[in-house]
């Protein structure tokens, strides 16, 4: 799923209206396993790889793949919420969760670009059959998964956010995933 979806569906699951801290808690660890991509992305434009560099032979390299191994473990962010559970850390409890919604979404709609999800104990990837994006992969069907839940988690925050700024951060993230969608269909064709 893309960072934008991953961000609205863990919201959905886990944002309460009283809870500002921990909503953006929530923001930030849905947010943390694609950090190791956004990284990789900004330095790749630094370097001026082209895109076909950039994601066919410099993603499959070191230090990338160790990165999203670290950013995209179950092993790490379960081991995190259960320290967070017993030293009764709100924050990163929320966080933490987040982050393990966004791998769990992850895990069955990556191809070929699928992470280790089970670092440190094993770098075993599962290929999934379905892609969110690639058409190779039936993107198509990952692309409707995805939407279906997305329109799913923005009805539920547009009901349980009834006002104020909450709202109009959701709205924004909707609008950014509208943009996405936009795009991936403009650069599938």
């Amino acid at each position: 799923m893309n960072t934008v979806a991953h961000v609205i569906i863990a919201s959905a699951a886990l944002a309460r209206p009283q809870s500002p801290k921990r909503n953006w808690a929530i923001v930030a660890g849905a947010l943390v396993p694609d950090v190791s991509m956004f990284v990789f992305f900004g330095w790749s434009r630094i370097q001026g790889w082209s895109g076909h560099e950039t994601w066919n032979v410099q993603y499959w390299s070191e230090p990338w793949q160790s990165l999203g191994a670290v950013s995209n473990s179950f092993i790490l962010f379960g081991v995190l919420l259960a320290i967070a559970l017993w030293r009764k850390s709100p924050l990163i409890m929320a966080a933490s969760a987040a982050a393990l919604i966004h791998i769990a979404l992850d895990f069955p709609l990556h191809a070929d670009d699928a992470h280790r999800h089970f670092w440190p104990l094993t770098n075993w990837r599962f290929n999934s059959p379905i892609s969110y994006w690639d058409p190779d992969y039936y993107g198509w069907l990952g692309g409707l998964i995805e939407g279906s839940f997305v329109l799913g988690a923005l009805a539920v925050l547009w009901r349980r956010f009834g006002t104020g700024r909450w709202r109009a951060v959701y709205a924004g993230l909707a609008g950014m995933q509208i943009i996405f969608i936009g795009l991936l269909l403009g650069w599938m064709r």
